[in-house]
């Protein structure tokens, strides 16, 4: 298909659209982004892009005026379910193509609803409680049913705790509703699995899966595990595809999603996967890159061609190449900082160039004021490594915990977690 020369309207300007930038314009599309930033160094991604507005994502009335004005041939939006909603807003209103078109967002979109399905689908699930059931079994996790990245989530062990945690959820959340579930450490309480699949035409393929490597940073006060880096492809996958992957393919096709790429982030319980988080947009972390550094599979593009054209692409060459059983190792270092203001940052481009990295973000500056002491939104950057050799890989991380630092203003580092490499043996 060729895009050249088509124009693309981006919701949302922040570090992570960059990369659907980059992915438009290998394709040759012109891109235009726009957020409610007034403040660019808040919204990067509008140095990036061809062109730039300071107009909020979710003003669809303004939106659809710059799509008539500019000529816009399509509007994509990542990350974010909120912007996700709006993307389908405004497509309905400009006829555009929308991947969502079709699909139950009410539920996807809602943990407590989806959950629901999964039940009715014979999925195993966690249990869930009520906020005035009087036989909670603790520990518990409360979260806002359509809220992502950790925000407004707590961890809770006796009822005060989980009355203060169900308030502050609710705060988080946009329809001011939370879902109180067991906690569940899993299996194995050090990884937690995730499955991503793309869905072209009606039909939902495996992509690709990783562990989250967790870490619990003992600071307590309800602040959950995070997560220091992940592993492709999940130690879980062959499990996974024998005894569930047919399940939620099924699940999807009874949701109406049609097009466009899922991600499921879960628990293991005795042996099988119990998702814990589905999204139906681009993923944060950007695994993208592993599916295409090795089998050639872009879901970025795809999602790009779907906005312009209707179509993820070519299905017969995307269920060919589509394979999660990569024949590499991947790794993804998550370089988490701790509370303070960064004063300096040294070492990236030396680890950039390092044989079997293979992609490197950076989401802080100098000068970025970091208020708590762990959370998943103080993601500092992130370093993509991949190769056949594993004791490559296990050298490499080992010179990047040494060489990359992130000092505040005075001289303590302020990278915080380690991933062990040494069990990648």
């Amino acid at each position: 298909m060729d895009l050249k020369g088509k124009r693309l309207l981006i919701l949302g300007a922040t570090g992570v659209e960059i990369e659907i930038i980059n992915e438009a314009k290998k394709l040759g599309v012109y891109t235009i982004v726009t957020d409610n930033h007034t403040d660019w160094s808040l919204a990067p991604a509008k140095y990036a892009a061809d062109e730039a507005y300071d107009i909020s994502w979710s003003d669809i009335d303004a939106l659809e005026k710059i799509c008539r004005e500019k000529n816009v041939d399509g509007c994509l939006a990542g990350y974010s379910e909120r912007r996700v909603e709006c993307l389908t807003k405004l497509c309905k209103r400009m006829g555009f193509p929308c991947y969502t078109e079709g699909a139950d967002l009410e539920v996807i979109f809602s943990k407590d609803k989806f959950r629901e399905a999964s039940v009715k689908a014979g999925i195993p699930t966690t249990a869930a409680y009520g906020i005035d059931d009087e036989n909670i079994n603790f520990p518990v996790i409360v979260k806002p049913v359509d809220n992502a990245g950790s925000r407004g989530v707590s961890v809770c062990k006796d009822r005060g705790e989980l009355d203060r945690a169900y308030q502050a959820a609710c705060k988080s959340s946009v329809s001011s509703r939370a879902i109180i579930e067991e906690f569940l450490d899993g299996d194995d309480p050090r990884y937690e699995p995730v499955f991503f699949y793309t869905i072209h035409n009606g039909k939902a393929t495996l992509s690709n899966s990783l562990d989250r490597i967790m870490v619990d940073f003992g600071f307590g006060g309800g602040i959950i595990k995070q997560a220091v880096g992940n592993v492709y492809p999940s130690r879980y996958l062959e499990g996974f595809m024998e005894k569930q992957d047919k399940q939620y393919r099924e699940l999807f096709a009874s949701l109406g999603m049609k097009n466009g790429y899922a991600l499921m982030q879960g628990k293991m319980k005795n042996g099988s996967f119990i998702c814990v988080d589905l999204g139906f947009r681009l993923e944060g972390s950007l695994s993208f890159h592993y599916s295409d550094f090795i089998n050639g599979v872009n879901v970025v593009q795809m999602m790009i061609r779907h906005a312009l054209t209707g179509r993820m692409g070519d299905d017969r060459l995307i269920e060919e190449k589509d394979d999660p059983r990569f024949s590499k190792t991947g790794v993804t270092l998550t370089l988490l900082a701790t509370k303070g203001t960064i004063a300096s940052i040294s070492g990236l481009d030396e680890i950039s160039r390092e044989s079997c990295v293979i992609y490197v973000t950076q989401k802080m500056r100098e000068g970025t004021v970091c208020t708590l002491p762990a959370d998943y939104s103080q993601v500092f950057g992130r370093i993509y490594l991949c190769s056949e050799d594993r004791q490559e890989l296990i050298r490499t991380i080992d010179r990047i915990y040494s060489t990359v630092k992130v000092l505040d203003e005075n001289g303590n580092n302020m990278l915080i977690g380690r991933y062990d490499a040494y069990e990648l043996k």
